[in-house]
């Protein structure tokens, strides 16, 4: 198959007005073109044959590029269901890949729905998928009674190309298709997203060299009113793209929007870390892959959601500080933000400035990163820095950050990155490693080594999960795809991650191990079962980095856990979880040992093509719950939580989307005992008298989309959210949800337009 794509060169120059984007694959222009029909199993990765006959052509021109699939299956058997852009895996799907660079560092994901849904994200690292990007590019499906067909358009213009002198360009591509039937996903390269080598595997292909310069001017108009904080927002500004065709992309915004159509999941977080929570604004979302230096959820070096977070007060320097109190906002505006990539051959530039408003009681931050990255052959390697200065404050940061990567074969790929960081208070160093190690296509090994000194600080323009922090694990794993095809089984995994972590002065935290097995179904049915194992040891995070007491000793943990996705039909699903875990008691206090009982069922239905509906409830009971509350001093309590969610989708074509999300949480804290950690981490009661609490949070999001044009849409968002805090053991669960409710902390009504030009 790699020798046929080599040997392949598209030439097609025909005029692409010709061409019809309807699904219907009859124009003249694709008998020409070649046609790609040999697919293979990738997941599971068996690298059969694919079951079912797909066929994929390809053609381009100064436009950019076409690409069609004909999916030949009995057509009552395709899942049709719409879903909001980036939701893949709803229904059959057809999916290509395309490194425009030909260097194996970067790519980008387009995909198609049966029921027309878009997806789109980007690829860097080899392997690394980032699906926030929203591209400016076209698809249509449609069905017949023995196959269902796709076409996609993907102009030059939708990323930065590298600048090409001769007649032809080198790109690399995959093809790909999704068979919900069979939840099996089939592939033109013997390669997938999870295989250390995925990037430098997609095809090459040759097509004509077309560059092409194209102005994107974003113009936006915001109505916004908060009836409970009797507050309201007029606001009008651009968002500017230009792809100058010459290997550089220029982005600006005047005066932005930085409201968000999307809310965020609601978030109950007693614990020392941060939550993390993802960017959904679209400028930021925009040509910013290459800025991207992360680990899972440890770090990352830039964390776009600083830009326009709360500004920094001090009412004690304003003679009217009652004034400066109430004037308090939880966001900051912003005056403009800036970036400008460019890709010469194997080496990618990037410029990033943002600056927030100055108000009355506050000065506006400054953000600066400067990002370059350089490929050869099978390394990439590149440096980012970061600089932040807070006036107000009159205080600044410095990070930097060398990252590496490198594919030595098949079997083994070592990615590192090397960070430093000075603030006004502190300079600290952080080293994240880690190998790969496939001996075969149905084993790995990955082990990674994290040390985070402890003046290391990343959080005033990215984000640190622990800094004093160490770890060493390891994830083997081992999978089985040779099932018979009367088996119900599609593949199955076995598996063991451990991991051993403390500070940097040596104190160890519990050691994990965490054996678990999984089988994944014909049906796309899932179960997941596993053991978790914690030692007895030091909790080095709990007292918050306290000097005098920087930890303390908790017991041993085993847990238990079964996790099933089912599908009943191809319009219902459900899925549960249970979990169990249990420790022995402490004996410097009143104890009989912390017990957990987790439950979760969640449900989702599809009356038809076009409608969905879901739900989510959550049960977790916990006894000796250990909470910090200040210093060396927490509670032990008994925790109850219960969850509701639902969600509605309804789509009228591809044009109409109405969706509903709505979150409940109530949390119930009782018979609290007072304890204190000593030096030596133990911890004994200290008789403080600790108050129960009650907690209820609310969130609700009603919005309607209408895309009138290709990335021009009109929002309409209604949304309210509560918070309540009550010290009454009496409330039941549906009071607290209730309360919620009833005492709203907003309550907004906003409408939005966003057009392309």
């Amino acid at each position: 198959m790699k020798r046929l794509f080599i040997a392949i060169i598209f030439l097609t120059s025909f005029d692409i007005s010709s061409v019809e984007l309807d699904g219907v694959i009859d124009d003249i222009e694709w008998k020409d073109s070649k046609n790609i029909d040999l697919f293979y199993t990738v997941y599971p990765f068996s690298l059969s044959e694919s079951p079912l006959k797909t066929e994929a052509r390809l053609i381009s021109n100064e436009e950019g590029i076409f690409i069609s699939f004909k999916n030949y299956q009995n057509i009552k058997k395709v899942r049709s269901i719409k879903s909001s852009r980036d939701i893949l895996n709803e229904s059959d799907s057809n999916v290509v890949v395309i490194d425009f660079g030909n260097n194996g560092v970067e790519a980008y994901e387009f995909a198609l729905s049966s029921a027309g849904t878009q997806v789109d994200g980007t690829f860097t690292n080899g392997n690394d998928l980032n699906r926030d990007w929203d591209g400016n590019w076209s698809g249509v499906t449609t069905k017949n009674e023995d196959y269902w067909s796709s076409e996609f358009f993907i102009p030059w213009t939708i990323t930065t190309l590298p600048r090409n002198e001769g007649e032809l360009r080198d790109i690399r591509i995959m093809f790909g298709r999704y068979i919900y039937e069979q939840n099996i996903w089939v592939s033109s390269i013997k390669s997938s997203y999870s295989r250390n080598k995925f990037l430098s595997r997609l095809s090459p292909v040759s097509v004509k060299n077309f560059s092409a310069s194209k102005l994107s001017i974003f113009p936006y108009a915001s109505s916004f009113s908060d009836s409970v904080m009797n507050s309201k927002s007029n606001r009008v500004g651009a968002d500017i793209f230009w792809n100058t065709g010459t290997g550089r992309q220029i982005n600006a915004t005047v005066n932005p929007d930085f409201g968000q159509a999307e809310s965020d999941d609601l978030v109950v977080n007693f614990s020392a870390q941060e939550t993390f929570l993802n960017e959904k604004r679209a400028f930021f979302t925009e040509n910013q892959s290459l800025f991207t230096v992360k680990d899972r959820d440890k770090f990352s070096v830039i964390n776009t959601r600083r830009i326009g977070s709360a500004p920094d007060y001090d009412c004690s320097r304003f003679d009217d500080g009652i004034t400066c109190e109430e004037s308090k906002k939880s966001y900051s505006d912003l005056d403009y933000a800036f970036r400008i990539t460019e890709k010469r051959d194997d080496l990618d530039l990037g410029i990033f400035m943002a600056k927030e408003s100055d108000e009355t009681y506050s000065t506006g931050r400054e953000f600066t990163a400067i990002r370059s990255r350089k490929n050869i052959n099978d390394l990439t390697f590149g440096h980012v820095l970061t600089h932040v200065s807070n006036k107000f404050l009159n205080e600044s940061s410095t990070v930097n950050a060398f990252d590496f990567d490198k594919i030595f074969s098949e079997k083994i790929r070592v990615t590192s990155t090397v960070l430093s960081s000075r603030t006004n208070e502190s300079s600290g160093y952080g080293l994240k490693s880690s190998i790969r190690y496939r001996p075969n296509k149905d084993q790995s090994t990955n082990t990674t080594f994290r040390y985070f000194d402890k003046g290391l600080d990343l959080n005033d323009f990215g984000y640190l999960k622990d800094s004093d922090y160490f770890q060493l694990s390891s994830r083997s794993s081992k999978q089985r795809t040779n099932y018979e095809n009367n088996s119900n089984l599609n593949s199955s995994e076995v598996s063991v991650w451990w991991s051993l972590s403390g500070d940097t002065n040596g104190n160890t935290n519990p050691f994990f191990i965490n054996p678990q097995i999984e089988y994944f179904y014909k049906d796309g049915s899932k179960f997941n079962a596993f053991l978790t194992f914690k030692s007895s040891g030091k909790n080095t995070t709990i007292t918050r980095k306290n000097p005098a007491y920087p930890f303390a000793k908790i017991k041993s943990t085993q847990s238990m856990t079964l996790d099933y996705e089912g599908v009943i039909s191809s319009s219902f699903e459900y899925d549960w979880r249970v979990s169990f875990d249990k420790s022995p008691s402490y004996k410097n206090w009143t104890s009989n040992g912390y017990r957990k009982e987790f439950y979760k069922f969640g449900t989702k239905y599809s009356l038809d093509e076009n409608l969905t509906i879901g739900m989510n409830i959550i049960a977790k009971k916990e006894k000796e719950w250990l909470r910090w509350i200040d210093q060396n001093k927490f509670s032990s309590s008994d925790l109850s939580r219960r969850e509701i969610s639902f969600n509605l989708n309804w789509y009228r074509g591809l044009r109409h989307e109405l969706r509903l999300k709505s979150q409940f949480i109530a949390l119930k804290s009782k018979s609290p005992i007072g304890l204190s950690v000593n030096e030596q981490g133990y911890l004994s009661e200290n008789g403080n008298l600790i108050q129960p609490f009650n907690i209820g949070q609310a969130a609700f999001q009603l919005r309607y989309k209408y895309e009138f044009a290709p990335l021009s849409n009109i929002y309409i968002i209604y949304s309210r959210g509560g918070d309540i805090s009550i010290d009454d053991t009496d409330n039941n669960f549906s009071s607290l949800f209730q309360d919620a409710w009833s005492n709203p902390s907003n309550e907004v009504i906003s409408i939005k337009i966003r057009l392309k030009f």
